[in-house]
């Protein structure tokens, strides 16, 4: 191929697209070199982070989640960008021991790196294949200067390291190389890591002494470690080792690619015989995949670019992806596009989505696992319930780093059963997984992910009644209800003389018609926390339904108890071992009715907003909203229907804001009460406020669970939960507090009139 030829630096041409600089923490000088190996992770040596941060070069002592400054010399070697420790496998001696100074081998001696964000091109990742012997490889220092480079050959290989000696010419390996990719210029790909050098002792040189040999670990090494110490998810480990394979082998395989290759031929011809709208496209599509174009205006022979599309990856999607709009009103233009994706399919670099495509769903897949690990097999077991789910999605929670290779793998999925109109292209797996974790997600990354859809539907000329009706059926698995557990409704009040932090409290049963049944009448004497938790823990197991789902309980407070941390009492026994907050076993809910009947159209805009729940997003009040005023203003205007309200700010700014909901009949309300300094935002994103509506309380409790185990997580989720089908504790007709003791409140069953 003459006319796609490769930039300077590009990533196909040798290893120095994906090589990295590690800096040290002063960064006054490199401390090494690593290796981009996709999405946002990097790789490098342990003792090459050891000695970015001062410490002794084969320390085993984990360093723990330091962030360390980096750069990309294919970019700027000189522009720092973090990237925090997440896997340490540290240096050790052949019997597991620490590594002595001075030693000449050593085992493990690797680090994974994360960065924040994933970097551009031309950074790329390299083709892996096993170290061997023989094999001539080069590497580079950390910084990446092309005159750095040092040759060597692979002079023997064993026990997973490979001995590299290098010739009394040009650079060779020193200090600043570690952790560096090791480049077979042969194979074009990368087959090890640059670990160290063994040096001649201090003495005069003589001709007995080893000089310019160094050693390096094999791939083969490095997968077998990075395995064995978990220190990357399982999919991304196997998705590393699928792109260790040739592109073409020899024989058979060679000749099938030449075979497609030429049939690729026709179709090209007629989509793109036009030399200047060839040209066109094929900048476009060098652009993309980071080759150079020539500028003079000539376009590629249909040679070239047949050969382009079956030797690189994503080459066709994207090619396709700019050809698509032109043949939309063209039946004949659309058969051919068809025709040419079909042969790409018997090639393994065409891949389903375009380099755009797949860029794009790998961010937004990576951000909802942040948010909700196990989202993306939850939707995939929906989406292909016939189907034995691939290795990658074995997991039911994904870390953002197994998403490269989930993709993948789902790629190559075939498309479901269903019938298609015309003979259309059936579905991918991919997409009618992508519709389900849209259904799931809900909000606005809901549109956007079916709008990504809707877009690679029309490139791939799949019908939009094969898609809409796909969609359809995410949509109505995605508001499935789960089983309905216990319900516990509770009411909490305090008289003026009560001692602090003890509260009045009686407890009902809901019966499975929605009626309510007393079960507590506690409202004679004031009880701790604790003692409430217990009883309500006792209630709810002796109650219909309690042997299904997770119970829920709402909880009636007056007006200044919102902040109230019911959802952290304890109602474990003396004896029992592990703790019971209310907040971890239960959908522990707030309300607070008292509020809303200080308005006139209190009970009829609950109703409104509630009926509309599952439309619109959530409004996320704020400082910017122009406090008590400002919401009013929104809740009356643009946000008349709007049912879910994040309240964000400080406790000042919540017990003016938090009010006003309530007032106006917003039945979801969610807030950070835990402590947090003014100026900084709630730390709720893992609750996904714009995700599936009726969710919400089990997604409050799952945070819960996360937050009370860790010691550094001050986050604290509050949730008013007003379900109009489920009485109020204090709309069964309880007795004024005011009144004290011997009031109707103390009469038992023939107080109770369920609204």
């Amino acid at each position: 191929m003459n006319w796609f030829t490769a930039t300077g630096d590009d990533r196909h041409g040798d290893a120095r697209g994906a090589l990295v600089r590690i800096l040290s923490t002063d960064r006054t000088r490199t401390a090494g070199a690593g290796v981009y190996l996709r999405g946002r992770t990097l790789l490098t040596c342990a003792h090459v982070v050891n000695a970015a941060l001062g410490q002794r070069m084969l320390s085993p002592r984990d360093p723990g989640g330091v962030t360390l400054d980096v750069s990309f010399p294919v970019l700027s070697a000189a522009t720092p960008r973090p990237a925090r420790l997440v896997a340490w496998i540290p240096p050790r001696a052949h019997h597991l021991g620490p590594v002595p100074d001075g030693s000449l081998k050593w085992e493990g001696d690797l680090a994974v790196l994360e960065l924040g964000e994933e970097p551009p091109p031309p950074v790329g990742p390299v083709r892996w294949l096993e170290m061997t012997r023989g094999q001539e490889v080069r590497a580079w220092y950390g910084a990446g200067q092309p005159f750095s480079y040092a040759d060597a050959r692979v002079a023997s290989y064993d026990d997973g390291i490979g001995y590299l000696d290098g010739q009394l010419s040009g650079a060779a390996v020193d200090e600043g190389y570690s952790g560096g990719p090791l480049w077979c210029l042969a194979d074009g790909a990368a087959v090890g890591l640059v670990m160290g050098r063994i040096t001649a002792p201090d003495t005069a040189l003589s001709a007995q002494h080893t000089v310019r040999r160094s050693w390096g670990l094999g791939w083969q090494s490095v997968l077998r470690e990075l395995r064995r110490a978990g220190a990357l998810p399982e999919p991304y480990l196997a998705a590393l080792a699928r792109s260790s394979a040739p592109l073409a082998g020899p024989g058979g395989e060679s000749d099938a690619y030449e075979t497609v290759r030429d049939m690729m031929v026709g179709p090209l011809h007629l989509l793109l015989g036009d030399p200047t709208a060839r040209a066109a496209h094929a900048t476009v599509l060098a652009g993309e995949l980071g080759l150079r174009a020539p500028a003079d205006g000539t376009a590629p022979s249909v040679a070239d670019l047949a050969q382009l599309l079956t030797r690189t990856e994503r080459a066709l999607p994207t090619l396709a992806e700019s050809l698509a709009p032109t043949v939309a009103d063209d039946p004949r233009g659309r058969g051919e596009l068809d025709r040419l994706l079909a042969l790409g399919r018997l090639t393994g670099a065409a891949r389903l989505l375009s380099v755009a495509e797949h860029r794009l769903l790998r961010a937004k897949f990576e951000h909802l696992c942040r948010t909700d690990p196990g989202l993306l097999h939850r939707a995939a077991t929906a989406a292909l319930p016939y189907l034995d789910l691939p290795h990658s999605l074995h997991a039911a929670r994904l870390a953002p780093a197994a998403v490269d290779g989930v993709l993948r793998e789902l790629e190559t999925w075939p498309g479901d059963s269903s019938p298609v109109p015309d003979e259309t292209p059936r579905l991918p797996a991919l997409l009618r997984v992508v519709e389900y974790v849209a259904a799931e997600t809900g909000g606005l990354a809901c549109r956007a992910l079916q709008e990504w859809s809707g877009r690679v539907a029309a490139r791939l000329g799949i019908h939009a009644s094969a898609l809409r009706e796909r969609r359809a059926d995410a949509e109505r698995w995605s508001q499935r209800s789960a089983p309905a557990g216990a319900r516990i409704l509770v009411e909490l009040d305090r008289h003026a003389k009560d001692p602090a932090d003890h509260y009045r409290c009686a407890v009902w049963r809901l019966r499975a018609d929605g009626t309510a049944a007393r079960a507590v009448t506690g409202t004679e004497h004031p009880r701790a926390g604790r003692e409430i938790a217990r009883l309500i823990r006792e209630v709810a197991g002796g109650t219909e339904g309690a042997e299904r789902g997770v119970a829920l309980v709402a909880v009636s407070v007056p007006p200044d108890a919102l902040e109230l941390p019911v959802d952290e009492w304890d109602g474990a026994g003396v004896d029992e071992y592990i703790p019971a907050p209310l907040g971890e076993d239960f959908h522990l809910i707030l309300r607070c009715p008292r509020l809303r009947r200080r308005s006139r159209t209190g009970a009829a805009d609950l109703t409104r907003r509630w009926n509309a729940r599952h439309r619109g997003d959530a409004l996320r009040a704020d400082r910017t909203v122009g406090g008590r005023a400002g919401l009013i203003g929104l809740l009356k205007t643009v946000h008349r229907d709007t049912a879910r309200v994040l309240v964000q700010g400080t406790a000042a700014q919540r017990g003016e804001l938090l009010p006003v909901c309530l007032v106006m009949g917003v039945p979801i309300v969610l807030w950070d009460r835990g402590p947090r300094a003014p100026e900084a935002d709630p730390d709720l994103d893992g609750l996904t406020p714009d995700g599936p509506v009726d969710q919400l309380p089990e997604r409050v409790r799952h945070f819960r669970v996360r937050a009370y185990a860790d010691p550094r997580t001050s986050t604290r989720p509050a949730l008013v939960w007003e379900d109009i089908e489920m009485p109020l504790p204090d709309e069964l007709q309880l007795a004024d507090p005011a009144e004290g003791l011997g009031g109707p409140a103390d009469g038992g069953e023939g107080t109770e009139r369920a609204t």
